[in-house]
């Protein structure tokens, strides 16, 4: 459990005493002033509870909880003042988010106890954040798997979109990707509701009927009211109904990075499934839709970076179908039993049943029901029961 607490105080004698009734209950951290303390926080953080003076010089007690609060929002904020002052009490609660306002001289007893109280409340904090996170990813995984088996065109197509938006925002220098990635991965659920026909007609850039379209330009609303209800992934949800925005420059929807990365993505797809080279392409797209050059920029890179070619020569479908790409040296191809076959591992082909009919498309990551899926429909003479996988060679 977290115990780290630290103690700002300007007043040397006042922090010697602190460190003497407190270093055998707590890990203690202390500063003489705010801005160490932010530099403490900053070298080793998260802290479970923090206990600072409200008067100091430069920087005073609410200024220095409210910075504190911005980079560790979770840890527990404790002010001690020797002023009888009543609005810097409701000054440093409604800006610094104080847990506890204690006068000075505090009894060492009373000090103790707010603390031990101080690192359950962060416990407690910390406990629901990780219940809620393993729910989120276990919500997101059955999703996924569920795409997987449903519809492994619309599957296939989220994990490269993944692939791709995470390298994009890697490259934008954006430290954490999870947003983009789920959005990027979430973005074709609601093709569940999309017949595999349609799919198939669109990737093989066949006219749809006006029906058809209406179905398939329906799935971000679909995915949209699937995700909404869900804790934390409302902003993603809100991202993936706005991939199919109006590409007319003075129409472009107010929208996270993410749905960016993914409306253009999109365009992406659409243009190499007609047959542009990335040039033509490229070209189009700065047509027809105001793009973040950020973005822009960065897809161009990541194309250009992956496949090591001119920009001239580069067929642009082949990013979206990476398994067309050069093969990696550090990747070997191998014919496995489907009893072999582990989470993890890509697919290297198409797994056709009997009649022809595509059951899950390539590369596909291997998950544990995809393992089932196929191990059922061998078991039934469905499917040959070798399977071509890709391995890494380390």
């Amino acid at each position: 459990m977290n115990t780290k607490v630290l103690l700002v105080d300007d007043d040397p004698d006042i922090l010697s005493a602190y460190k003497r009734n407190l270093h055998k209950k707590f890990q203690l951290f202390s500063a003489q002033s705010a801005a160490e303390g932010l530099d403490i926080l900053k070298a080793s953080g998260p802290l479970a509870a923090i206990v600072s003076d409200f008067r100091m010089p430069g920087m005073d007690g609410i200024q220095f909880l409210t910075q504190a609060r911005s980079l560790y929002p979770d840890t527990i904020r404790i002010m001690l003042t020797g002023q009888a002052d009543m609005q810097a009490a409701i000054d440093a609660i409604n800006q610094g988010n104080i847990f506890r306002f204690l006068n000075k001289p505090c009894p060492s007893e009373l000090l103790i106890e707010t603390l031990h109280t101080a690192i359950e409340q962060y416990r407690l904090f910390n406990a629901e954040r990780e219940l809620l996170d393993q729910t989120l990813k276990g919500s997101v995984r059955v999703l996924v798997d569920i795409l997987a088996v449903v519809n492994p065109l619309a599957f296939s197509k989220a994990e490269k979109y993944r692939s791709i938006a995470k390298k994009i925002a890697e490259r934008m220098q954006i430290q954490d990707t999870w947003e983009i990635e789920l959005t990027a991965m979430l973005s074709q659920i609601g093709c569940v509701t999309v017949p595999e026909e349609i799919l198939n007609k669109k990737l093989h850039n066949q006219v749809l009927s006006s029906t058809e379209e209406e179905i398939f330009t329906s799935h971000p609303h679909v995915g949209e009211k699937l995700l909404m209800n869900i804790p934390r992934l409302e902003g993603i949800a809100a991202a993936i109904a706005s991939q199919f925005a109006s590409v007319n420059k003075n129409n472009m929807p107010d929208s996270s990075l993410a749905a960016g990365i993914i409306m253009m993505l999109n365009d992406f797809d659409e243009l190499s499934q007609s047959g542009n080279n990335i040039s033509q392409a490229l070209s189009t797209m700065q047509n027809q839709r105001n793009y973040d050059p950020a973005i822009m920029s960065a897809l161009q890179k990541e194309i250009l970076a992956a496949w090591d070619i001119n920009l001239a020569e580069y067929d642009f479908q082949d990013s979206i179908a990476p398994s067309r790409s050069k093969p990696s040296q550090n990747v070997s191809i191998q014919i496995l039993n489907v009893d072999e076959l582990m989470v993890g591992m890509i697919l290297d082909e198409n797994i056709i049943d009997k009649n022809g009919r595509v059951l899950i498309t390539h590369p596909n990551i291997i998950t544990d029901v995809l393992i089932l899926r196929l191990q059922n429909f061998a078991r039934l003479g469905l499917i040959r029961n070798t399977i071509r996988v890709k391995l890494s060679a380390s």
